[in-house]
């Protein structure tokens, strides 16, 4: 029997707890956190696949090395964007963001910074 929240589909499928829609993105950075025992950071190469205003998806080299708590510095922005890493998974560190990011940065971030060069036409 079908209920107020949804029907029984949907319920089967779980449903979404997102309250802002993800973007894709290729968006390349590193993440920096404390070492382990030893005073100092370190760091990471990381690339991200998809942003929301309030967290992200990314892959690291060494995931198991990630603690918590960890700063996300993406290439081309001078920000540092403080982050708790939510689950680990094979698709990658699901991680959300200390506040929420206004959309209009997501949105920049998200924009395909990439395009194909153009090839020169011979005269």
């Amino acid at each position: 029997m079908a209920s107020a929240s949804g029907n029984y589909l949907s319920r089967l499928a779980g449903e979404e707890l997102r309250v802002h829609s993800r973007r894709q993105t290729n968006r390349l950075g590193s993440v920096y956190y404390l070492r382990r025992g030893v005073r100092g950071y370190t760091s990471q190469p990381c690339k991200m696949h998809n942003i929301s205003e309030s967290g992200c998806l990314l892959t690291v080299p060494v995931m198991s090395q990630v603690p918590e708590h960890l700063y996300l510095v993406l290439e081309g922005l001078p920000a540092k964007f403080p982050c708790a890493v939510i689950a680990k998974s094979e698709t990658g560190l699901h991680l959300r963001f200390t506040a929420d990011l206004e959309s209009q940065m997501v949105d920049q971030i998200a924009r395909k910074r990439f395009l194909p060069k153009k090839r020169a036409t011979a005269c």
